[in-house]
């Protein structure tokens, strides 16, 4: 028996729960890493003042648009190589990863250029300052010179956790990350021989620790010494039709995506406007940065869901595959509502650890206990949708998306800003409610069944 068939297998046949907590528990050990990083990084940045963390803020959402492609490639090939893995397809597992990493290159292409064009229109459109957009141009230039890095571990991350291996790309992270605050203070700082660069200093320590990333994630993917691998003839392949499937099942997933950070990219603007402007922007920036702590624990348990879910569909077994996905669930509600509890209480204080401005804590405290309430349901929209997602079936989680984040969200936070009076707190109140809109419009496709008979080309 293969290692990729051995790996399959023991999956498969211990207990449900046990399965989603073998893979999840890595994961969210690497998704809490990745945002402590991300605090450490924010608050390096934040003795530069209030303007500084806007600026990384407004360019972290821009970037998140363009980042939100990859997952037309990352959600396919989670798909494929999961199925491949479960009907122990280990050439269809190797070229699945072949063609996930064309695709890598090819929209790094696209969008480096792209993104270097556009990066100062994008930073007038959501209001900022002209001390804000020049801070957060040198930001947005260097992540968009080193695209492909960011591009190419994310998607050596997926691949190895679609095939039921989140360890592997749990040590890599723990190695990327260490490097990540290292470059960080290094350029921040200008320690040693490194110049003092500020705001681009944060990118600068960022792309380097991401290019480390890359680099240990393919490397371990070529080598054949995981139960997940991919040959060279595969990697250096220009399969249009491998590539097309990927697309054809990710694409649903990538605008699933934009919806999310259009969204976000809107509510920034409207922030920008009220009252506060930027005091309510880095209000927001730091905000979500806490709100990570509970969000990315739940987007680990979803990455569990949907290996368990695309290896159990790939072997034949729709039963198991939805008890996969309502196991995560319960366990990713869990986790969400304990760490959103655990924001809501100490928010004050963990809010000043970032900056001591008077207006951004005052208007942030509001701001991530309103959104703590919605925590668990946010969870089983992450979660089920995930588990549809790695069964290839992603075009209604896409709508459920698009209608809860823009056609609700957006409209309703500008109503409530600008219309009652609510100012900022507006914006929160929105945000609660659609994501507990998300969540029960997910559970009713989830329910329904639809996505157990979804069918993949490659993965046959």
């Amino acid at each position: 028996m293969s290692k990729q068939a051995a790996y399959a297998s023991d999956l498969r046949s211990s207990p449900v729960l046990t399965a989603v907590l073998t893979l999840a528990l890595p994961v969210v050990a690497q998704s809490l890493l990745q945002v402590l990083i991300g605090t450490v990084d924010l608050k390096m940045v934040g003795v530069l003042g209030a303007d500084a963390i806007a600026a990384v803020g407004m360019g972290r959402q821009v970037i998140m648009i363009i980042m939100i492609l990859v997952l037309a490639i990352s959600t396919g090939a989670v798909a494929l190589v999961a199925r491949a893995v479960g009907s122990d397809d280990q050439h269809g597992t190797s070229r699945a990863i072949g063609n996930a990493f064309t695709l890598v290159i090819l929209f790094a292409a696209v969008m480096s250029p792209i993104g270097l064009a556009t990066a100062g229109i994008t930073l007038d459109l959501l209001g900022a300052t002209d001390l804000v957009k020049e801070l957060g141009l040198d930001y947005m230039r260097i992540f968009y010179i080193s695209v492909v890095f960011f591009l190419g571990h994310f998607m050596a991350k997926a691949v190895f956790q679609g095939g039921g291996d989140t360890r592997t790309p749990l040590l890599i992270d723990i190695i990327m990350n260490i490097a990540n605050v290292l470059f960080n203070w290094l350029f921040i700082y200008g320690v040693w021989i490194f110049p003092e660069m500020g705001v681009a200093g944060a990118a600068m320590g960022t792309a380097i620790s991401r290019f480390i990333g890359a680099s240990l994630g393919w490397g371990a993917l070529l080598s054949g010494r995981f139960a997940i691998k991919v040959s060279l003839p595969h990697l250096l392949s220009f399969d249009t039709k491998g590539m097309g499937e990927i697309l054809r099942i990710g694409i649903p997933s990538a605008f699933q995506g934009a919806a999310r950070n259009i969204s976000n990219v809107l509510l920034v603007a409207i922030l920008a406007r009220t009252a506060v402007d930027m005091a309510a922007v880095s209000a927001f920036t730091v905000g979500m940065n806490l709100n990570q702590y509970a969000l990315m624990p739940g987007l680990a348990v979803g990455t569990a869901a949907a290996a368990l879910s695309g290896i159990n569909l790939g072997a034949n077994d729709p039963k198991r595959a939805e008890a996969s996905g309502w196991s995560a669930a319960g366990v990713g509600a869990g986790i969400m509502s304990f760490f959103g509890l655990i924001i809501f209480i100490f928010a004050p204080w963990l809010l000043a650890f970032f900056n001591d401005d008077p207006d951004m804590i005052r208007v942030g405290v509001v701001f991530v206990r309103i959104i703590a309430l919605s925590e668990p349901f946010h969870a089983l929209g992450i979660v089920l949708s995930r588990t549809m997602q790695g069964a290839g079936y992603t075009y209604r989680p896409f709508q459920v998306t698009v209608f809860s984040w823009l056609f609700v969200r957006t409209p309703l936070a500008w109503l409530l800003a600008t219309q009652t009076g609510l100012e900022a707190t507006g914006v929160w109140i929105a945000i609660s409610v659609t994501t507990v809109l998300f969540g029960l419009l997910t559970l009713v496709v989830f329910r329904r069944g639809a996505w157990k008979t979804a069918r993949v080309s490659q993965a046959a």
